[in-house]
């Protein structure tokens, strides 16, 4: 039993059961370790109404002794046993119940850990060890089979299956004599690097990232929690933006962060891992872990979270690949770092699926019970603070952005300060829509307000008016990001390149933008045209940016973006194209394929094949006839002949009708016999050797 199932049990939370443990010299690591046998009946007797009714019940079921101390349970075993048994002695009946036990072990163990009997079990030099566990889990853990630990506990004079936990000092004692380093750590003590320094103020909901690669299903799970039509609403079914999101359960209010999954948006998801009390790593059972997973790992240990697993899509495995898969998946996050709990570690890893939602209330019940532990809390009496998780620009609102607050209460009204922004809020709006006249600590809103453009990932500081006033006069708006100045890019116009103008609806689409195209512009051969981004800017295409493209000779690229009628007709008119992509990497693609075309082709003869002339044809008709024998290769209708005499080139020609066997054909192959017509030379002769050559193109260097 673990130590937050007994908590459910009796109606108390896995804290205060922690704590209960602690100062009674009990140490565990989490609410998810196993209870040892002697905590466990600590617990019972702590909290059962009657004591020794509870000692007595213990002792009718025989609860499990301590495999250590225990040391003639074969007495016991005996008594059990039917009496043509009851002839033999203890030790041949241990050994017997033993042997069994080993069988039946193996079994599990080559169903387990081995696909085929040739295949190598795995080989362990060191283990960490966090808390007692049961015996089947330490046999996994240390590379061995259920059995070997069986008949190791034998030796000691203690019996026990695979099912027993086994306490944390005797798993020592059997790793040490199969050679391998012990090292035992308190995870208690790395748990408190989590903890906020101040513990003062009230509970606040949890902040947790759901992070993860491109379609493994993160915004399905949240469209799953929230019933509501999330990922319907992104086009292509990826996250553009980063989103905010509360979710009720019965184990209490979440608040989940969205974010993209494309290679595009790794700045976005650091800010995501960055803001959050918590990290849900989304992996898919069909996939595996891929790139971007081990890129959000990364950011998750940068900022120093907690990570718990959720391998996705398990609706589409069938239940006997299930298991495989989980083991597959779990030693490929161990060679991340991250250790699941099966594996000795402190993670959780729960297999769910989002789109049935199998396994997701437990995922919910794990994030509350951890946050629980980081006692997470809030001085709702501070100044507001809150985190900018995005900036936009709307039609008839002007800047706004989705901001979380972590201290105070954002209310209607409050003067504030972001980065070199400023603004007084006039509307908060929550991920539902609702207006709000206050933002309390940790929940997502979205703030109309702000004089001009906020800094992502900055800081909304509510100040004074007379704070703010001073603020808002030294500090300049900063409302586009040209790239390049355009008197350069005039300056360049001769020379080979590709001039963008970059038109998006937030600020994080255009850093991903910027990010991609930089990416692909170092990527690019010396033979194809490098990429200038002349301007870049958040807001529809107006007409001044169509004079800035027709001025700069630049093509406008928009991701999410629209234009104006008054602007597509001065457009048509200046001749300047503008692309508009609702993907990023459908805009990346297009650019890819622009390149291409600007890349130096060069054509070349290639040999293709050999030929031998046998004898030559004069037909009205047709004009001269080469019959030839293929010597080598393969040659084609409009191939380029060479004709060697006396390993002299006497002319060439052009293939313009090849012939076999009397039919006219596209090629003909070594080993047969062919006749073609050429253009440009027409004396051939008996015994001239053709060298036969095809035309390619390629990229030049």
């Amino acid at each position: 039993m673990r130590i937050y199932e007994f908590a459910k049990e009796k109606n108390l939370s896995s804290k205060e059961i922690l704590e209960v443990l602690k100062s009674n010299g009990y140490e565990f690591a989490s609410h998810m370790s196993v209870i040892s046998d002697q905590a466990l009946v600590f617990l019972n007797k702590k909290y059962s109404k009657d004591a020794k009714t509870f000692i007595e019940k213990s002792t009718e079921k025989n609860l499990i002794k301590d495999v250590v101390t225990e040391k003639k349970p074969e007495i016991k075993i005996i008594k059990k046993e039917k009496d043509l048994r009851a002839s033999k002695s203890d030790t041949e009946v241990i050994e017997e119940k033993a042997a069994v036990q080993i069988t039946e072990d193996k079994k599990i163990f080559n169903t387990s850990t081995h696909k085929k009997n040739n295949e190598e079990r795995r080989i362990v030099t060191e283990i960490i060890l966090t808390d007692s566990m049961p015996l089947h889990q330490a046999a996994n853990l240390m590379g061995k089979s259920d059995g070997e630990l069986i008949f190791a506990l034998l030796k000691k004079g203690s019996i026990c299956n695979r099912n027993n936990i086994i306490p944390i000092d005797t798993i020592k004692s059997l790793a040490q004599d199969f050679g391998i380093k012990v090292e035992i750590k308190n995870i208690s003590q790395d748990l408190e690097k989590f903890l906020p320094k101040n513990k003062t103020g009230e509970f606040r909901w949890p902040i947790v990232v759901v992070m993860g690669h491109v379609d493994h299903g993160k915004t399905t799970l949240l469209d799953f929690l929230r019933k509501q039509n999330v990922a319907l609403r992104e086009k292509g079914g990826i996250t553009q933006h980063l989103g905010a999101y509360e979710v009720e359960s019965k184990h209490g209010k979440i608040i989940f962060l969205d974010t993209p999954g494309h290679e595009a948006f790794t700045y976005i998801r650091s800010r995501g891992a960055n803001v959050t009390d918590l990290a849900v790593l989304v992996i898919s059972a069909e996939d595996g872990i891929k790139p971007q997973t081990i890129e959000c790992i990364k950011h998750a240990k940068q900022a120093q979270v907690p990570i718990i697993v959720a391998v996705n899509k398990i609706d589409k495995i069938s239940p006997e690949r299930l298991d495989p898969v989980m083991q597959s998946i779990k030693r490929d996050l161990a060679a991340k770092d991250i250790l699941v709990e099966d594996w000795g570690g402190d993670v959780i890893c729960l297999p769910i699926s989002a789109k049935t939602g199998a396994g997701v209330d437990e995922l919910l019940e794990m994030i509350i019970l951890q946050s629980e532990l980081m006692d997470l809390k809030s001085d709702k009496n501070l100044p507001a603070k809150s985190f900018v998780l995005e900036s936009n620009l709307e039609r008839g609102l002007g800047p706004v952005a989705t901001v979380i607050t972590l201290e105070g209460i954002l209310r209607i009204g409050d003067y504030f300060t972001c980065g070199n922004s400023t603004g007084r809020v006039r509307v908060l709006v929550d991920s539902y829509g609702n207006r709000l006249k206050e933002a309390l600590p940790s929940i997502p809103v979205k703030v109309i307000g702000f004089d001009n453009f906020a800094e992502i990932g900055g800081w909304l500081k509510v100040v004074p008016f007379d704070e703010y006033k001073k603020a808002k006069f030294s500090t300049k708006a900063i409302v586009q990001s040209p790239s390049m100045d355009l008197s350069i890019a005039l300056m360049n116009q001769d020379k080979k390149s590709i001039n963008l103008i970059i038109k998006t609806d937030t600020r994080g689409s255009k850093e991903a933008i910027e990010g991609s195209i930089e990416k692909l512009a170092k990527l690019t051969e010396k033979d194809c045209s490098s990429i200038n981004i002349i301007y870049s800017s958040i807001g529809d295409v107006s007409e001044s940016d169509i004079e800035r493209a027709s001025d700069s000779n630049s093509m406008i690229l928009t991701l999410h973006a629209k234009i104006d009628k008054k602007a597509m007709i001065l457009a048509q008119e200046k001749n300047v194209k503008v692309h508009n992509f609702d993907i990023i990497y459908h805009l990346v693609e297009f650019l890819e394929a622009e390149l291409k075309k600007t890349k130096k082709i060069v054509t070349r003869w290639v040999p293709k094949a050999k030929l031998l002339v046998k004898k030559v044809f004069d037909l009205k008709k047709l004009g001269i006839i080469a019959g030839c024998s293929v010597q080598e290769g393969v040659v084609a209708n409009g191939n380029k002949v060479v004709c060697m005499r006396a390993g002299r080139n006497v002319g060439e020609g052009i293939i313009k009708s090849l012939q076999k066997d009397r039919k006219v054909v596209k090629e003909v192959h070594a080993g047969y016999e062919c006749g073609f017509v050429s253009d440009n030379f027409q004396d051939w002769a008996e015994d001239d050797l053709v060298n036969v050559f095809a035309e390619e193109k390629v990229v030049g260097e």
